[in-house]
């Protein structure tokens, strides 16, 4: 297989009757998808596999998560690829090269990238040109407590 989308997550908005919704990216197995319903306050909850939810998976193309029961309007469902970040494959000596193997497994690591990478385009972070000395801090969470992340008069981080 190889990996011609960039698609690590689906968005959805519940209408207390719709219970399925249809993922566009591939996984491996039903165990590395992550099913979150997120209220109109934020509240986010995470559905678990077998009890809230079941899977219809048709490979590369994707599949579809089947509700047990319709989400409720208001309620968005995001369903997001995770996959496993272990690494199974185990070569040989002197066995013949296992062409459908070893794609696989960079397969596997296109997959990890691109959800580092979501991850990543979803984080606070100083542009290319823009340089801070410390971006680090290092004061614990009694001493964070009440406060708030922001800049010294010299625009480095501080609490």
């Amino acid at each position: 297989m190889t990996i011609s989308t960039l698609v690590v997550k689906n968005s959805y908005n519940g209408d207390g009757s719709a219970t399925q919704f249809a993922y566009q990216f591939p996984i491996h197995s039903t165990s590395e998808i992550k099913v979150i319903e997120r209220s109109a306050a934020g509240v986010e909850t995470i559905k678990v596999l077998g009890t809230h939810y079941s899977i219809t998976d048709n490979g590369a193309a994707g599949g579809q998560v089947n509700f047990n029961t319709a989400p409720a309007s208001g309620v968005e469902v995001v369903l997001i690829r995770d996959t496993n970040l272990t690494q199974e494959v185990d070569y040989i000596a002197n066995d013949p090269f296992p062409a459908e193997t070893h794609e696989g497994a960079l397969d596997k690591l296109t997959l990890q990238i691109q959800e580092v990478q979501e991850e990543v385009d979803r984080s606070i972070k100083l542009s290319r040109t823009n340089t801070m000395a410390d971006t680090e801090f290092t004061v614990g969470s009694t001493d964070r407590a009440g406060k708030m992340l922001g800049f010294d008069t010299s625009g480095e981080l501080s609490v």
